[in-house]
């Protein structure tokens, strides 16, 4: 990774520490955003990415109807008359085998961009400053925090990450606690008030991170 994507990275990641939920979930969101709407731009404008798109046998299901949120019917069409006539040539050849295999581009890009952020989320555990900016977040989800422990070798940090992890749950369930007693009298919703989304994403993580 050159020295340029990696500093944009660990600003995105220290940036993502001023909003609710797991820091890596949020910047994976934010990039998969931007990819779509520069993939949904260029599939209808550009030949060639089209034909990889189609190539790749689209999108999967959670992808594809993503996009039909992005993308115009036009450019929609476009591309689904492509895919159409991709399958029919398979068929016509009696090999429609292959052209249920997708490849989801957005998927393999969320999947790369993935890895990266975590072992740059690693690496900046190294930073005591960084530690402590931590701290002070929502954590890491589930998922992120057994990606990032795998990674860990030093003792002290695997001890630390845990610690912080317990910490936020345990203040996480005081939130939902007042949360669940607020919807059931007054509502006046502080600190709490996002705490239920939190809590889903801390044991899912984003929606439509890749299985793995």
């Amino acid at each position: 990774m050159n020295v340029r994507l990696q500093h944009q990275m660990k600003r995105s990641l220290q940036e993502a520490f001023g909003y609710h939920g797991c820091p890596i979930c949020h910047v994976l969101d934010k990039d998969e955003s931007s990819f779509m709407a520069t993939l949904q731009y260029q599939t209808f404008c550009e030949e060639k990415v089209r034909q990889e798109v189609v190539s790749a046998n689209g999108y999967c299901n959670f992808h594809f109807h993503q996009m039909v949120r992005m993308a115009s019917p036009m450019g929609m069409a476009i591309l689904t008359k492509d895919l159409i006539h991709a399958e029919i040539k398979e068929s016509e050849r009696g090999s429609f085998g292959p052209t249920l295999r997708i490849d989801c581009p957005i998927c393999k890009y969320v999947d790369e961009r993935e890895e990266s952020n975590v072992r740059e989320f690693r690496a900046l555990f190294s930073e005591e400053s960084f530690q402590k900016e931590y701290e002070a977040t929502d954590g890491l989800c589930r998922i992120h925090l057994i990606r990032v422990l795998n990674l860990m070798q030093e003792v002290d940090l695997h001890q630390f990450i845990l610690a912080s992890h317990t910490m936020h749950l345990k203040l996480l369930k005081v939130q939902l606690e007042t949360f669940i007693s607020k919807m059931r009298s007054t509502r006046d919703f502080k600190e709490e008030k996002h705490s239920w989304w939190v809590a889903v994403e801390k044991m899912a993580g984003k929606r439509g991170l890749p299985k793995r």
